[in-house]
């Protein structure tokens, strides 16, 4: 007996036939930015893969490919005791606390907490950093319009200071209402301009305002303790804002009254020696204790 065969019509592809909301977070689940951004090479229609991959992926996404592209490809595969050592606290001696970069401090800290696993990295993704300044200003929420900021590069010691009540709001915009203004871009931001990463030239009147933006608009307690250090210390200005001690003082009372404790250590010094606001033994030892 013969066995008849019998063929089934031809159909479309099954993948054609899934989600398009599965197939991306297939893709972008299992592929690392730089198989990203080469999948983008291959055909016209796919050359805004990596964009729509950040935007699909939320905020998380977008800040791992602003790293990445900050940084580039480093020649090494992430390995559980990479990440083991880059979410551990940096240290440091009393002696070196001037010299701790608190703005990196806090953006390294924003990575740990968002890339805890790091389940992509960022394999043949090439260095481009302007491309992601271009995203931390769409994921920081706002857009700040830097003709309204002086063009030098420093700061004059005749330029007045910026104090916490001074925040002009209208020299910005929010991108959307319904995303609000993200601390860590904010941040990453401000180290960016202040060092000339990514942007034409170092701007230290923009890195104070997103400061102050990262301040009064996320509630970004650290970001008044990195104003009140760039005003105290020059090697945390870039050396581009004159000491202002005045304004230095305000911005370390305005941390430790948000309960930042090295704040609270610094206000207390404040008063001891009299730097900034009248010498008080009193109101130091209440601090000093404060922050014990």
């Amino acid at each position: 007996a013969s066995t008849k065969c019998t063929i089934s019509p031809v159909q479309e592809p099954s993948l054609q036939t899934l989600p398009p909301e599965l197939l991306h977070r297939c893709l972008t689940r299992y592929s690392d930015w730089g198989d990203l951004a080469k999948l983008a090479c291959v055909q016209p229609s796919w050359k805004n893969l990596v964009r729509d991959a950040a935007e699909f992926g939320g905020r998380d996404a977008m800040w791992e490919l602003s790293m990445c592209l900050l940084h580039g490809h480093d020649g090494k595969e992430d390995s559980e005791d990479s990440v083991e050592e880059s979410s551990e606290e940096p240290t440091a001696t009393a002696s070196e606390n001037d010299d701790i970069q608190q703005q990196e401090q806090l953006a390294a800290t924003q990575i740990a907490k968002r890339n805890n696993h790091r389940s992509r990295n960022n394999r043949g993704l090439q260095k481009n950093e302007p491309l992601a300044v271009q995203y931390l200003t769409q994921l920081s929420g706002i857009q700040i319009d830097p003709s309204q900021f002086h063009h030098a590069t420093s700061i004059e010691k005749d330029e007045p200071a910026v104090f916490p009540r001074d925040f002009h709001k209208h020299k910005l915009q929010l991108l959307t209402r319904d995303y609000s203004p993200d601390e860590a871009s904010l941040v990453q931001l401000s180290h960016c301009h202040l060092h000339g990463i990514g942007v034409p030239s170092p701007n230290a009147s923009l890195a104070i305002h997103y400061l102050e933006a990262a301040y009064h608009l996320a509630q970004s307690i650290q970001s008044a303790h990195s104003l009140a250090l760039m005003y105290e210390y020059p090697q945390h200005s870039n050396h581009l804002v004159p000491t202002e001690i005045y304004a230095a003082f305000e911005w370390f009372k305005a941390a430790a009254e948000g309960g930042h404790v090295p704040s609270m250590a610094e206000l207390a010094l404040c008063y001891e020696l009299g730097c900034g606001v009248v010498q008080s033994d009193e109101a130091s030892l209440d601090w000093y204790m404060k922050a014990a």
